[in-house]
């Protein structure tokens, strides 16, 4: 049995969903199709996927075709979710990107094919809801040409009336775009020697399996109209060589879930090699785990299996496992499946509605945090208040969703704001010394910090000898540096720099731990003012897609949100700009951009790094915390 993987994509309301109940329905996988506006579907199973007619997390179903398995991992269709997609993408074989015959090349469509793209994913587009009225598939092909890819091949010839008809193209003609692929193709043509279908089939199949092609199906996935003629498609498009099953394993986590039941489930794609049940494998950090339990999809449903193939999708029941964790020998995993998840740009602070189930929010925040990286929280250590860290407002909506749907927490949320941090300025150093008022501790501690390049992260270093100051003193000494990093001269994180230890002082048997603990992070806030902050905040890089009748007001209204143009294009009636802009201006721009646009404007976004900030410092309160408090406030007066 030959395994694919393959991933279908689409905006909102291209019939994603519903292709993925066709699918399984046309290939006898289940016996009625589901419907997403009764929310009868297999796939989107949150409420707030049902309602909003989103993707939001990973679901993984399958059917069988003849003497082939076919695995559909169905990706979020959400910029706020693009890093989930991206990893979820690094386990295909290839995609099928849906577009509405009605509506056309959509803003989210440009997002997902550059993703696709990214990750170099052979595509298949599938124009869907072709029974519609006024549909003119003319204009939807100009559209792909225009806005996604002029590598397109319409794989058949339609007729919408007075029936619909499909026939697959036959004239040399409608291969052209194949055959001028190819100087041996072309050179036989031009000599008007014979072209076997079978040939060009082959061809195209090639070139879609190098990126370089992307052919074109149609259907009504509502009426199981193309959906056949697609899963041949898929078959023949995305088939790889089957890997041998002697060979050493290796496998990637690309998904964590918790059941219903508290149970964890790891979903893992398996690249080399047979996983058993009761296995003893090695992670690629040296842990090893036993395989006590183990499932695959099969015909739209979840069952147990006793051993898996090359090609498999996988769910063990494993406490042990984490996203992006190698199951086996780590240099038999492709290249494109490591996936480095963004850090959160935005930070809010949550509390529950009802204060007695604070312990059932955190163990909440705790499950959610373990299936989605995008997602950190914290507990302040003075204030007590939850801080959830995360990349963008429809994530934050979606945590809300889920609490209260899955675990029946209501909560509540501050106005989330962008997270900064700060940099030091220049080297500097401050000693302060035992028994030198206003010192109350037992202990001297000199600290020197130095910055490092923007994006270089933090250091720590001791040049105290082990041999005068013992291990406990200079762990203290370490974690109060920890504290005192987790907020600088403006109240946000320090980075990019290295703190270095280089002198101690204790009276034995007087001096405790605690005394350095609590002296370091005063000693690290003054060197921080001798040396000075300069405050970083996140920016993105964008490409901006425009009509070209908006061009000089894009271009113009761009300063006002802090965005740098670093280049500009026309492209057939686009604008194309590219450049940076802060994180905290984005949302702003992209609702101005789709407001006078009229929703025409498309603007992909990456995170580049944090700068300088180009606005106004932003303070954040300082936590309390009375024994600091007083004493920071005595060195006021002094240094």
């Amino acid at each position: 049995m030959k395994i694919i993987n393959i991933g279908i994509l689409a905006h909102v309301d291209a019939g994603k969903t519903t292709l993925t109940e066709s699918l399984l329905y046309t290939s006898g996988a289940i016996a009625e199709q589901g419907n997403v506006d009764k929310g009868t579907t297999r796939t989107d199973t949150m409420i707030l996927e049902r309602q909003r007619g989103i993707t939001i997390q990973t679901a993984v179903t399958s059917f069988y075709w003849n003497d082939y398995k076919i695995n559909i991992v169905d990706t979020p269709g959400h910029m706020d979710f693009l890093a989930e997609a991206y990893r979820s993408l690094s386990v295909l074989d290839g995609a099928v990107l849906v577009i509405s015959a009605k509506d056309g090349v959509q803003a989210q469509t440009r997002i997902l094919f550059h993703a696709l793209q990214k990750m170099d994913i052979p595509t298949i587009i599938f124009i869907n809801k072709i029974d519609q009225n006024g549909i003119d598939l003319q204009c939807v092909y100009q559209s792909i040409k225009d806005k996604l890819t002029s590598d397109m091949i319409v794989m058949q010839e339609v007729s919408l009336s007075p029936k619909i008809t499909m026939t697959d193209i036959s004239d040399l003609d409608k291969w052209d775009m194949i055959i001028s692929g190819s100087d041996e193709l072309l050179e036989r043509y031009v000599a008007e020697d014979s072209l076997d279908i079978q040939e060009l089939q082959y061809e195209k199949c090639k070139r879609t399996r190098c990126c370089s092609l992307f052919p074109v199906y149609h259907g009504s996935a509502k009426d199981n109209l193309g959906t056949e003629k697609l899963i041949e498609a898929i078959i023949e498009t995305f088939i790889t060589e089957t890997d041998d099953i002697q060979s050493e394993l290796c496998g990637y986590v690309f998904k964590v879930e918790y059941t219903e039941r508290k149970k964890r489930l790891s979903y893992l794609r398996l690249y080399h090699g047979t996983l058993h049940l009761r296995d003893t494998l090695l992670l690629s950090k040296k842990e090893k785990i036993k395989i006590t339990e183990m499932c695959i999809p099969s015909n739209g449903e979840i069952v147990p299996a006793d051993h898996a193939c090359p090609g498999e999708i996988v769910i063990l029941a494993d406490d042990t496992l984490k996203l992006n964790d190698i199951l086996g020998n780590e240099k038999l995993l492709p290249h494109k499946t490591r996936i480095d998840n963004p850090m959160p740009l935005l930070r809010t602070t949550v509390e529950p509605q009802k204060p007695e189930q604070r312990e059932a929010l955190l163990n909440a925040l705790a499950e959610i945090a373990d299936t989605d990286p995008l997602l950190h929280f914290d507990i302040d250590t003075v204030t007590h208040e939850i801080m959830l860290s995360f990349l963008g407002k429809v994530q934050l909506e979606v945590i809300c969703s889920l609490l209260e749907e899955k675990y029946h927490v209501g909560v509540a949320m501050k106005e989330p704001s962008v997270i900064y941090l700060e940099r030091p300025q220049k080297k500097a150093s401050c000693t302060i010394h035992i028994e030198v008022p206003p010192n109350p501790f037992w202990a001297s501690i000199g600290l020197t910090v130095t910055p490092l390049p923007v994006g270089s992260g933090t250091q720590y270093k001791s040049e105290v000898s082990l041999g005068y100051l013992n291990q406990s003193f200079q762990n203290a000494v370490m974690e109060g540096v920890r504290y005192g990093m987790e907020q600088g001269l403006y109240g946000w994180g320090v980075t990019d720099c290295q703190i270095c230890f280089d002198y101690g002082v204790y009276y034995s048997p007087v001096s405790t731990p605690a005394d350095f603990r609590f002296l370091a992070p005063v000693v690290l806030e003054q060197a921080l003012k001798k040396a000075g902050t300069q405050l970083l905040e996140p920016y993105l890089s964008f490409t901006l897609f425009a009509p070209q009748e908006y061009l000089s007001r894009a271009y113009n209204d761009a300063p006002k949100y802090c965005a740098i143009i670093e280049s500009t294009r026309l492209e057939k009636d686009e604008v194309i700009f590219k450049g940076e802009i802060p994180a905290r201006c984005i949302g702003e721009y992209r609702n101005d951009l789709n407001f006078y646009t009229n929703g025409r404007s498309v603007c992909i976004t990456e995170l580049k790094g944090y700068q300088e900030t180009s606005g106004e410092p932003v303070f954040q309160p300082r936590r309390p915390n009375s024994r600091l408090d007083k004493i920071r406030h005595m060195f006021q007066k002094i240094m």
